[in-house]
């Protein structure tokens, strides 16, 4: 994956989606992460890694092998054909207590050389992710996906989206793409680290939610790490197709200058291991955060139904039936805060008057937060 990207400091104010505190189980379990480099010198052995090549058929045993003596079963590979190739779509599914599931994901195809950092960077961390999580108890169901032919324009993750899907999964909750954080030898801007969010506004109704989100990696990229992250857009990987369907998505890449993508140059050698194995330390702490693991849950995360606002839609107040709120905020489904209100006293908010239209209401308890959907039809 190449990519350019308009960045914005991320301030850790205002936008926040979840309310963060430090826990020392999550900072245990990351820092006990210590097999991600090794696992970007597996890779690159099996050299370039182009669709329906020996190399690429050699990766895929080789990952499998990786899941399985973690001890996941339940590992599909979902092949199909396209211009008389072969493609082959990894998914390894850890069941959780809900179906409600999260996609961790990543391509292991790679254009112009043994893809050390694109995207061996991204392969390894879902591994280290899988890994360390293996025998761990998550409310939310995890499938890790290694996609094919990314580097052909996402024709794993393409096929995925239209095939399996079937572009009407409701149980899909976030999809996190990790695709090329290994940092750059030598450049500038290694101690800094982008997370992604949806800013296209076709469609816009999933922008509001990945805005929420994003939010709360780089709150753990804070917690967690020594990376600074800042705040970029979802564009050039794996979860266009997913976005372009509506699903919520964010992902993780590497803010240092890329010399080396796409050629030889691509090795361990030349990245910066020292900011790729902090980036794994976030991707760890985020699937671990959205997968919804007690002991390493950092926030008392409530997502109630949509039964908890109502009426819905809503014309001049709202009520709430689960708990009393603190604070209140409406924002538009493009990421734009238009309301704030503190120091509730009543069940029964009135709202004010802006214009009709969806946007995303998030109540606040203490630690406990309640995001969904409202529309507004009232004037």
């Amino acid at each position: 994956m190449s990519k350019y990207f308009v960045t914005f400091l991320f301030l850790g104010i205002s936008f926040s989606a979840f309310c963060q505190k430090y826990n020392p189980n999550i900072n245990k379990l990351v820092n006990s992460s210590d097999q991600s480099v090794e696992r970007i010198r597996n890779f690159e052995q099996f050299g370039l890694k182009t669709p329906g090549s020996d190399q690429i058929n050699q990766t895929k045993s080789w990952l499998i092998n990786q899941y399985s003596s973690y001890g996941y079963t339940n590992i599909l590979i979902d092949s199909f054909e396209k211009n008389n190739r072969t493609y082959n779509n990894i998914v390894v599914t850890k069941q959780g207590q809900s179906n409600e599931y999260i996609i961790v994901c990543g391509h292991y195809d790679t254009r112009g050389g043994v893809g050390a950092n694109d995207n061996g960077s991204g392969v390894a961390a879902i591994l280290e992710t899988a890994r360390l999580i293996a025998d761990l108890t998550t409310i939310r169901t995890i499938k890790f996906i290694n996609f094919d032919g990314e580097e052909e324009g996402y024709t794993g993750s393409q096929y995925y989206v239209n095939q399996t899907l079937n572009n009407q999964d409701s149980l899909l909750y976030l999809v996190l793409n990790i695709d090329q954080i290994g940092g750059t030898k030598g450049e500038s801007g290694n101690d800094k680290i982008i997370c992604e969010r949806d800013e296209n506004n076709s469609p816009m109704s999933n922008n509001g939610r990945s805005w929420l989100i994003t939010d709360t990696i780089a709150q753990l990229a804070r917690l967690y790490t020594s990376l600074e992250p800042q705040i970029g857009i979802v564009t050039g990987s794996d979860y266009v197709p997913f976005e372009n369907q509506g699903y919520t998505v964010t992902g993780l890449y590497q803010y240092a200058n890329d010399r080396f993508g796409h050629s030889a140059a691509d090795s361990l050698g030349n990245m910066d291991t020292v900011s790729f194995k902090e980036a794994v330390k976030l991707s760890i702490s985020s699937a671990v955060h959205f997968a919804q693991i007690p002991k390493y849950s950092g926030i008392n995360e409530l997502l109630q139904t949509q039964s908890s606002i109502f009426p819905n839609p809503a014309n001049r107040h709202i009520q709430t039936n689960e708990f009393q709120p603190d604070e209140l905020e409406i924002w538009t489904t493009s990421g734009q805060l238009v309301y704030q209100l503190k120091n509730i006293e009543s069940k029964t908010i009135k709202l004010p008057e802006i214009l009709n239209d969806m946007y995303i209401v998030k109540l606040k308890k203490d630690s406990a937060v309640s995001i969904q959907k409202l529309q507004i039809a009232q004037w």
